[in-house]
């Protein structure tokens, strides 16, 4: 019987097929043909490259990536028995977004049915699974997700709420046109979000019908916030009213909140404000992209920062004047305001508050990668099943950025996906022996590094 030997030759290790023989009364070892190479300790077997073929090659690089992080988010637990399927149209939703009736063909083309071990992914089946998602209770996935990745948030306990509008098409929900940000008039849904100010990981989303105000969404997303335990909440001002600001006073939570400019504000605080006095480097803040001016007043038991900005008075001044507007009219243009409790300085609210665009960029990974907008689904469990499938892609994508920028590596969530891929997974065949095998091909060396990182191993 044959068995594998390992023969040195000087700095090379081979591997060679061999068998004892007994001639002339003595055993001896026999070499039947040398089947490859030991290189780092691994045997590499010996192929004649003319006999090679190559069998199938699917897209692997970045499908490898998003289901690691899937696990450590431990999303497929959360759905049952559809929680594989669920996984195949989040992940075809973060890399590619092909139409759910193309899908069961693109998926062939992929890793995701081997990664994910289901053999029969069907239009059916991802109809199901949206299905699911817009009947079950959301909010225990959003706590569960969160459980994962709020040790990574690391004493930031902040959190940034805000809420955008999305149309949908079809008539499964009885919502009359109305105008949304774009001045398009089409059936909208209002979409409320909680994310944490230090890495902008989602917290909760929920969603609303057109005509409900930005005020009433507040009081409904605080609550949850409530319940959850958070204690300081940063909003903008189309959420800040003082009836909205003294709830969350009576709940003894932290603020930071923009307020709108109303006739009452103007006549109590910036009637005092001299602007001689307020535009001075020692009432100057330094944002990123400008300067602002503040002054103070005492409030409802906190801080009223009016914030001065001169660079928008400037081309709001023009616009009222090229429509011939009056000098009253631009009296109080560049001035805003922003309500505060905390024990920050006002220059230190003022940036967090400007500076949170972070909300910002939620929202376009949201409506920009992840599609939220338009939704082209027709059904209503669709269309929020589709809003879900958003939020569970925006979770990993986000937890995908922290690790990045852990890493120090150049490149964003999005650059690194669009990068992978092209890394596919090769089956390949020796047509002279039968032996089939394996390999994976990226087109970057530096690939290989962050794959390493972020554990997964090609």
């Amino acid at each position: 019987m044959g068995f594998i030997r390992r023969i040195k030759k000087g700095k090379n290790t081979y591997l060679a097929l061999v068998e004892n023989r007994r001639e002339g009364g003595k055993v001896v070892q026999k070499v039947i043909k040398y089947i490859g190479k030991e290189i780092e300790g691994k045997a590499c077997r010996r192929v004649n490259t003319k006999d090679v073929r190559a069998e199938a090659t699917k897209r692997y690089a970045d499908i490898l990536v998003v289901h690691r992080l899937a696990k450590v988010l431990g999303l497929e637990e959360l759905f049952g028995d559809e929680g594989r399927y669920v996984l195949a149209f989040v992940y075809s939703h973060l890399l590619e977004r092909p139409s759910i009736k193309r899908l069961e063909e693109w998926f062939q083309g992929t890793e995701i049915p081997e990664v994910l071990q289901v053999d029969d992914i069907s239009t059916i089946g991802l109809y199901k699974a949206v299905g699911k998602l817009s009947q079950m209770d959301f909010s225990k996935v959003e706590v569960a997700i969160f459980s994962k990745l709020r040790p990574y948030e690391k004493g930031n306990s902040s959190v940034i709420i805000d809420v955008t509008d999305t149309y949908f098409e079809g008539s499964s929900m009885d919502e009359e046109p109305r105008r949304g940000k774009d001045g398009k008039y089409r059936k909208l849904i209002q979409v409320g979000l909680g994310i944490t100010e230090g890495h902008g990981f989602p917290i909760m989303m929920r969603t609303y019908g057109g005509n409900v105000s930005t005020f009433m969404i507040f009081k409904d997303l605080f609550t949850e916030l409530l319940k959850r335990g958070f204690k300081a909440i940063i909003i903008d001002r189309g959420m800040g009213s003082e009836e909205n600001i003294k709830e969350v006073l009576r709940a003894r939570v932290k603020i930071i909140s923009g307020l709108k400019k109303t006739r009452v504000y103007e006549e109590r605080y910036l009637k005092k404000i001299n602007r001689d006095e307020i535009y001075t480097e020692g009432c100057r803040v330094k944002l990123k992209n400008t300067s602002v001016y503040i002054k103070e007043f005492t409030q409802l038991g906190g801080r009223l920062i009016a914030v001065y900005n001169p660079y928008l008075e400037v081309v709001r001044r023009e616009l009222i004047y090229e429509r011939e507007g009056k000098d009253e009219e631009a009296r109080y243009v560049g001035y805003s305001f922003i309500y505060h409790n905390t024990e920050l300085s006002s220059e230190e609210v003022v940036r967090r508050y400007y500076e949170r665009e972070i909300i910002e960029r939620a929202f376009k990974k949201l409506k920009g990668i992840l599609s939220l907008r338009p939704i082209r689904v027709w059904r209503r469990e669709h269309i929020e099943g589709h809003l879900r499938v958003c939020y569970l892609s925006y979770a990993i994508l986000t937890l995908l950025e922290y690790h990045l920028r852990k890493g120090r590596f150049d490149l964003s969530a999005t650059q690194l996906l669009e990068k992978l891929k092209k890394g596919y997974k090769i089956y390949l065949n020796d047509a002279k022996t039968g032996f089939s095998w394996q390999t994976t091909v990226l087109l970057e060396k530096r690939l290989y590094k962050i794959l390493d990182y972020l554990g997964c191993s090609v």
